[in-house]
């Protein structure tokens, strides 16, 4: 970097009370600390770094889709290696949704105390490794255990993924950037469709003593690289400076600073410093100041594990309270809704698509409601309970690959428009579309009309689930976000569970009561939605110079 950031290394110039001292200095501004420093990343422009940053974190939410989507693929092809009953299939769909329970609000709190950057890293790798002996184990319950430490890996990646992207943006660009990552989620889907479409009908058949691999292993072996590969990536790239003026890292903020506005606008790194001495700003030229100058050693001390405690009880505790308690109950309630109407029906649809593509073929020309379908498909395999007789049906990919497909408009609306309506009518629109596409089901009698309706709930929940995501980022400041999206993250993977196990245990007896189930959770969310702080809109000007 500059010279004047080597002189820094060597010399450090701030203490961690810092950006609150400088703060405190300019009460008359009535500007927060976590205001300065965005004033600060206001500074650096917008290009290539923020870019960088996009294509790393749209990875990351891609291996998120990848990781949720993949289990569906894999039943139909496993349960005959593995023995699979129905009940051993929804446990198995519930196992990696127990990982994120169990790990949620652990991520949210290592976020706070550590870092956004590490503990993304080593969600990616521990989610990688996970995958990657899970293509090889022979047995059920470990292939359980693995799949359990996948899912707590992936929900590392999903809670603080949008954190690590927020904090690096300019004001204006924020919104945007984060609506973005919902098309991130819509092309794991479509690769994953077209991956699984091509390795698992192979006929990859390895078997010696006691091991095997089949297709379907060499499919999840597949999944495990995008992981592994963007935590390498991710290595080269820094905290995000909102946290390390948080944590008291002021010189290590200024350096990523300098390094954002260099990549942005192509100019040496020490101009940066001598923008913000020439700005308007007073809080902006203090703050250069006393870092340039200030002759105490930047000293941060480790926290101790009791210290670390207190202080995630202590954050908890605030974000408990007002004036964050209403918005906090809200977003939890929906997130836990949404999410458990979301994992119900989705990561069982490559599922009700095989067994659809199956009654058509046993009985052509005749028609089937997806509750009585579910009866019909376990008089047809009662002899092989397995399902060891069952080919893997193309049209299964090709019904999954539309369906990721169809969130491309959505996925592009969200990012066009959120400036001009805001967080709040997205949410609410987005709620009790897929109410009433979940009624809808009562209707389906053809496997064109679920997908068509699948089509649908698909590409608005996902975007409601985006929404939530932004909100939590919108509503709370850099010291609670982590914190209120982990507490989020816990409550959703509630959702998530009930839901995975609701469809294991009720779908082939109580259908019609599962569907009820899902739509009154979305209206119910709509409901809520309407009572959520309204997602900031911005203003005529600050929309064209976005």
């Amino acid at each position: 970097m500059s010279g004047d950031i080597a002189r820094f290394e060597s010399d450090p110039a701030a203490s961690k009370p810092l950006i609150s001292d400088v703060v405190s200095t300019f009460q008359g501004t009535k500007q927060t600390a976590e205001s300065v420093v965005q004033d600060a990343v206001d500074q650096t422009g917008f290009g290539k770094f923020n870019l960088k940053v996009m294509a790393v974190c749209s990875m990351i939410f891609m291996n998120v889709a990848f990781s949720i989507t993949s289990i569906g693929f894999i039943l139909p092809s496993a349960a005959c290696d593995f023995r699979m009953t129905t009940m051993d299939k929804g446990r198995l769909s519930a196992a990696p949704m127990l990982g994120m329970l169990a790990g949620s609000y652990i991520w949210g709190c290592y976020a706070a105390i550590k870092g956004r950057r590490l503990s993304l890293l080593v969600a990616l790798f521990l989610h990688g490794i996970s995958e990657l002996l899970a293509s090889v184990v022979p047995l059920y319950w470990v292939f359980l255990f693995l799949k359990f430490l996948s899912g707590a890996a992936m929900n590392g990646q999903s809670a603080v993924v949008f954190l690590y992207l927020s904090e690096f943006q300019p004001t204006k660009h924020r919104s945007r950037m984060l609506s973005w990552m919902e098309m991130a989620w819509v092309l794991g889907m479509i690769i994953l469709a077209g991956v699984g479409w091509i390795i698992i009908p192979l006929n990859v058949n390895m078997v010696t003593a006691g091991f095997s691999f089949h297709s379907w292993n060499f499919f999840v072996f597949i999944c495990s690289l995008p992981a592994l590969s963007t935590g390498i990536w991710l290595l080269f790239f820094p905290e995000t400076p909102k946290y390390l003026a948080e944590t008291g890292y002021n010189v290590q903020m200024l350096d990523v600073l300098m390094r954002m506005y260099s990549e942005n606008t192509g100019k040496p790194p020490k101009e940066y410093i001598t923008k913000l001495r020439n700005s308007e700003n007073n809080n902006l030229t203090d703050l250069v100041h006393r870092i340039m100058h200030t002759e105490e050693k930047e000293e941060v001390t480790e926290k101790s594990f009791r210290l670390m405690i207190k202080e995630i009880y202590s954050k908890t505790m605030t974000i408990l309270k007002p004036p964050f308690l209403c918005r906090t109950i809200v977003l939890c309630l929906i997130a836990c809704f949404v999410t458990s109407s979301y994992y119900t029906l989705t990561l069982w649809l490559p599922e009700l698509f095989h067994r659809y593509a199956d009654f058509q073929e046993a009985y052509p020309n005749q028609t089937a409601s997806v509750c009585t379908l579910k009866i019909e498909k376990n008089v047809t395999t009662i002899d092989m309970p397995f399902g060891c007789n069952s080919k893997v049906q193309t049209s299964v990919f090709v019904h999954t690959f539309i369906l990721g497909a169809s969130c491309i408009p959505t996925a592009l609306i969200l990012p066009l428009l959120i400036n001009y309506v805001g967080y709040k009518i997205f949410l609410v629109i987005t709620a009790f579309i897929p109410a009433i596409v979940t009624a809808c089901l009562f209707l389906v009698e053809t496997s064109t009309q679920n997908l068509i309706l699948s089509c649908v709930f698909e590409s608005v929940t996902s975007v409601c689930i985006s929404v939530v995501y932004c909100l939590l980022v919108d509503l709370y400041p850099t010291h609670l976000r982590a914190m209120a999206s982990g507490l989020s993250a816990f409550i959703s993977r509630i959702g998530a569970i009930s839901g995975t196990l609701m469809i294991g245990y009720l779908i082939d007896d109580y259908c019609i009561l599962v569907i009820v189930i899902v739509a009154a959770q979305l209206f119910l969310s709509g409901l809520l939605a309407l009572f959520t702080p309204g997602g900031r809109k911005k203003s005529k000007a600050d929309i064209e110079d976005s």
